[in-house]
């Protein structure tokens, strides 16, 4: 029953794509021939993307189908994680559920046919979604897994993208040359328009502090976003947890449900944070029009949730504090870590804790300059800190990093007339959040976000061959009505 359900589905999903797709005329012009040969010798124009896409979580899918609705062809997204492993949803991801609600859409681009609900009723029946509390991981995979093959994106894993430069170069680029590495080594590829998707560390990396990276050998910590990681080994073990986040508290249960003693959380706040002024953004409104807000209110907005914090999910809260052996320590920050007799000891203002292992809740970081992918690019990249100066009581150095977007999530220019190619390169990483909203890169907002990177890579690529279009209408004909018509009116006068 699951399977007929789920192909009626599928059928249904092909003719509502028949049905919208207005206009139907693929529009996105070859580069010349002549001067492509010029600047990169042995491409042809037919192996230039149009698009290409790295990352293949949820807004690479879902970017990379809008696009091919728009009748822009060769679009590829490019995925390092093998096939089934793309985003964090079945590996460092560790929440029972999504933290967000079921009803998010935002995927399907306004088909209802593409929404997580469709493809679960397909599955569960329209009773099984009234069940549904909310979204598990391992089902959320499932529906992009099942997007991916419906809607036919083309995506290769296995391949990270390692480099982007402009080429020939910064002054005369017409296309983009991406360096990929792969199974087989490195080879080249060549695209029109770059969109970055690679995640919450696709901009800059996760954040363990040096006093534990200097001081511990790899055995005794890790980030709570590293992947794999054999929480078996932690049985009867006392584990220590720096952070009190929605990661933090999911490493937590992990461990003590892999059968360690103890989980303890260690944070400097003195209290948990009990508010989270994020659902709060949730609403049409901000979601849609954040990004035409004036600089200081936007800065405003992500230096307070900063300050804040966000405390975990009710049902995470609820489901650790129910576990024997997990303890809060608030006002206790680790000042100092030191291995002793294959332990962890931590030196608080409280006193020493001793662990087996520790963990590094402390989030991701946004800074370009420790991204491969972005050296060649960086030079010319408007920074947040080159564009807004915040009144003394806002400043918040983590955020000076974050890159200067315009309206589209496209880069800008450092220097105005350097690199007008930056127009055509994208991102809808963490980095984006500043300048695109607090919530932009998450599935929540993705209805809002998606369509508009999808319009900023139409628009880039339209203008780039604005006068090559403006030719074709010159000397296109146009003609309506066959000759015979003109002379019939002639013969009516």
């Amino acid at each position: 029953m699951e399977q007929q359900g789920l192909a009626a589905l599928e059928s249904r999903v092909r003719r509502d794509l028949e049905y919208l797709a207005y206009p139907d005329q693929p529009w996105v012009l070859e580069l010349d021939e002549r001067k492509l040969a010029e600047i990169a010798p042995g491409v042809a124009p037919q192996d230039v993307l149009h698009c290409a896409i790295i990352g293949g979580g949820q807004f690479g899918l879902t970017i990379a189908h809008g696009l091919r609705r728009e009748r822009v062809d060769r679009v590829r997204v490019f995925d390092r994680n093998p096939r089934g492993r793309e985003g964090p949803w079945t590996t460092f991801a560790r929440m029972k559920m999504l933290r967000t609600p079921k009803h998010l859409t935002g995927h399907d681009l306004g088909n209802a046919s593409l929404t997580f609900r469709a493809w679960y009723e397909a599955l569960h029946g329209a009773d099984g979604w009234q069940r549904l509390f909310r979204i598990s991981r391992e089902d959320w995979q499932g529906y992009l897994a099942w997007y991916r093959q419906v809607t036919g994106v083309d995506m290769v894993n296995d391949v990270e993208v390692v480099d982007v430069q402009p080429w020939p170069d910064a002054q005369s680029c017409s296309l983009f040359r991406l360096t990929l590495a792969t199974p087989e080594g490195k080879r080249l590829a060549w695209a029109r328009t770059v969109v970055f998707a690679s995640g919450a560390e696709g901009s800059g990396g996760h954040s363990v502090p040096d006093f534990i990276e200097s001081a511990l050998p790899p055995d005794l910590y890790a980030h709570t976003s590293e992947w794999p990681i054999d929480f078996t080994r932690f049985a009867g073990k006392r584990i220590g947890v720096l952070g009190s986040g929605a990661a933090a508290f999911d490493t937590a249960i992990a461990a003590l449900e892999a059968g360690a003693r103890e989980a303890v959380l260690c944070f400097r706040r003195d209290r948990l944070p009990l508010s989270n002024p994020r659902r709060w953004m949730e609403f049409a409104g901000f979601l849609a029009h954040y990004p035409e807000l004036p600089d200081a209110q936007r800065w405003m907005y992500l230096q307070r949730l900063y300050d804040i914090g966000q405390p975990p999910p009710q049902p995470t809260f609820d489901r650790a504090v129910a576990l024997p052996g997990f303890e809060m320590r608030p006002a206790t920050p680790w000042l100092a870590v030191r291995e002793e007799q294959g332990q962890v000891v931590a030196s608080t203002p409280r006193g020493e804790e001793r662990f087996d292992f520790v963990f590094a809740a402390t989030g991701a970081f946004v800074d370009l300059s420790a991204r491969p992918e972005f050296a060649g690019l960086l030079p010319y990249i408007a920074l947040w800190s080159d564009r807004y100066q915040p009144p003394p009581e806002l400043a918040e150095p983590r955020l000076d990093r974050f890159p200067y977007l315009g309206r589209y999530g496209q880069f800008t220019e450092k220097t105005p007339g350097s690199a007008p190619w930056l127009d055509s390169l994208f991102t809808i990483t963490r980095a984006a959040t500043l300048s695109m909203g607090p919530s932009a890169a998450s599935n929540s907002n993705i209805k809002y976000t998606a369509p508009r990177i999808i319009a900023g890579v139409t628009r880039a690529l339209f203008l780039a061959d604005a006068g090559r279009h403006a030719e074709r209408f010159e000397t296109h004909d146009h003609g309506e009505l066959p000759e015979c018509a003109a002379a019939a009116v002639a013969v009516g006068r």
